[in-house]
């Protein structure tokens, strides 16, 4: 089988998820939270794994490296996905903030990448982790984007077993 058109769909995937989170928070004015931005990263990684793998086309192992990579990233998306579902499905009273020292990580990211208008956007949170300032059918957007997030895991294992078009298994 030949990964590539799978790898540029894992590229364009995540792209257009990150173009859907820009969406809610430029145009409808959702702030996100410190979860959201490490899920922002996660997907990123994703992305960007995607893409180096369609434009390097590799083959054996380095293709299963990359896989590799892939099936990571989808880990700790899903577990970002986890927490916070886990969170908004607490009783209020007993709400527990996003994490320890969350905000101070994501401050000593930010402070190594490049400063501009893009960095802020991206990766500044203004919310509560438990904080629903939009909903759909009684779900906020974590509940919403979770299946969705762990079809995507899914589908990136399925394709680190798959085998590459030249038949090798590693």
């Amino acid at each position: 089988m030949n990964k590539r058109p799978h790898y540029l769909f894992v590229f364009l995937f995540c792209l257009a998820m990150l173009g859907m989170a820009l969406f809610f928070q430029l145009v409808v004015g959702l702030e996100p939270c410190p979860l959201c931005i490490f899920q922002r990263i996660a997907i990123m990684f994703i992305g960007l794994i995607g893409l180096l793998a369609f434009l390097h086309n590799p083959q054996g192992i380095i293709d299963r490296i990359y896989g590799l990579l892939l099936v990571l990233g989808a880990a700790g998306s899903i577990g970002v996905a986890v927490r916070h579902v886990w969170l908004l499905s607490l009783p209020k009273d007993e709400a527990a903030s996003c994490g320890p020292g969350l905000e101070i990580t994501l401050d000593r990211f930010i402070e190594f990448l490049p400063q501009g208008q893009w960095t802020e956007t991206l990766f500044r949170s203004g919310a509560e982790c438990t904080e629903v300032s939009f909903s759909l059918f009684g779900l906020g957007l974590p509940q919403l984007t979770f299946p969705v997030i762990i079809l995507f895991g899914l589908y990136l294992m399925w394709l680190f077993f798959k085998q590459n078009k030249q038949g090798s298994y590693w």
